[in-house]
């Protein structure tokens, strides 16, 4: 199982960039910028071993390790140094996440930031064979106006963003109701539209209700909340609508969080893939890793791992000669392994 999942091609599409900089990346980045805090790998493990529990003390650590990125290069480093993680775990395609308010709120400028990343992602697509994707994030906490004028500060680089999410937090009092104008101002530009509905928030069934029938959301982030409704359980399987679960396990965690979630829902008929969320921050580590985790907490088949994975591929926001290429890598790839591709497909 180890080895078929090693070697399974991956699609990544939940990935946060400022959660993917390993301590080295961060030690490194942080000595080149002259700053006095996390210039050592050590010490930035030590930060994410000391983290309080829950979402709040998860970012406390986030923003802090972020916070190093200040040049182009910096953020060029980022991208191409995860790509090259990405290319070890067998990943050939990845939606990544950034959140460029954080970035420009510290005065860095939208282009530098947006250059360094776009220029990483290019160059690792050349050079490593992996095709990745952006996603500009609204960091649900700030205002409507800074939404719109990040908005604002992409439209040069429209043609190189695919999509529009959400993140940070808290997530209860900034419900994706919030971002409403925002979200459509989004749409009537061409992006598509996901959005985070972190698992065990108050109201995050009503959020992911929100994010259907109001925003219109083409892809939910997390959203594991949604078996605990029947009916937003039907509604998602009858829109075929991907949840991008990211079941992360802490130091402390005896196992990935929400298996059993993302179990129900699978069995429900509904599309749900896994993702590593910010894989520096997690045991859990990177995608390969995480599999091998889910598989062993889960008791899944090679065949059920390989349906999750073509949910993720089903869920590209691609057209559908580019999808059709990744699927057939991975039929290719389960059929080499003797995995009946009626097996995976429930056929």
């Amino acid at each position: 199982m180890r080895v078929f999942l090693s070697g399974m091609p991956k699609a990544e599409l939940h990935l946060h960039l400022e959660g993917s900089l390993s301590p080295e990346t961060i030690a490194a980045i942080a000595k080149r910028n002259g700053l006095d805090y996390f210039t050592t790998a050590e010490e930035v493990e030590r930060s994410l071993a000391d983290r309080p529990p829950g979402l709040m003390g998860f970012l406390k650590h986030h923003f802090k390790s972020q916070e190093v990125m200040q040049s182009r290069q910096d953020f060029y480093d980022a991208t191409y140094g995860l790509a090259a993680k990405l290319k070890e775990n067998n990943v050939v395609y990845a939606d990544l996440f950034f959140d460029p308010q954080a970035h420009t709120s510290r005065g860095i400028s939208f282009s530098d930031m947006f250059g360094g990343l776009d220029a990483g992602r290019r160059d690792a697509e050349a050079e490593l064979g992996i095709e990745i994707n952006l996603i500009m994030c609204i960091q649900r906490e700030r205002s409507v106006d800074s939404a719109f004028e990040m908005l604002d500060q992409a439209a040069p680089f429209r043609d190189r963003i695919i999509g529009l999410g959400m993140d940070s937090g808290p997530e209860y009092g900034n419900p994706p109701v919030k971002f409403r104008q925002v979200y459509a101002r989004a749409r009537e530009e061409g992006y598509y539209l996901t959005g985070h509905h972190d698992v065990d928030v108050r109201d995050s069934v009503e959020h992911i209700w929100q994010s259907l029938e109001i925003i219109g959301m083409d892809r939910i982030d997390h959203g594991l909340n949604a078996v605990d409704d029947p009916r937003l359980v039907t509604e998602l399987a009858r829109r075929d609508m991907c949840l991008t679960g990211s079941p992360v396990k802490r130091t402390t965690d005896p196992a990935p969080q929400d298996v059993d979630r993302i179990k129900k829902l699978d069995e429900a008929g509904v599309c749900v893939s896994l993702n590593t969320d910010d894989p520096e921050e997690f045991e859990s580590g990177y995608l390969t890793n995480m599999l091998i985790l889910f598989q062993q907490a889960s008791g899944y088949s090679e065949a059920d791992m390989t349906r999750l994975m073509l949910n993720a591929f089903n869920a590209l926001w691609l057209g559908d000669v580019e999808k059709r290429a990744y699927f057939a890598q991975l039929r290719e790839y389960a059929g080499a392994n003797g995995v009946a591709w009626a097996d995976v497909t429930r056929q």
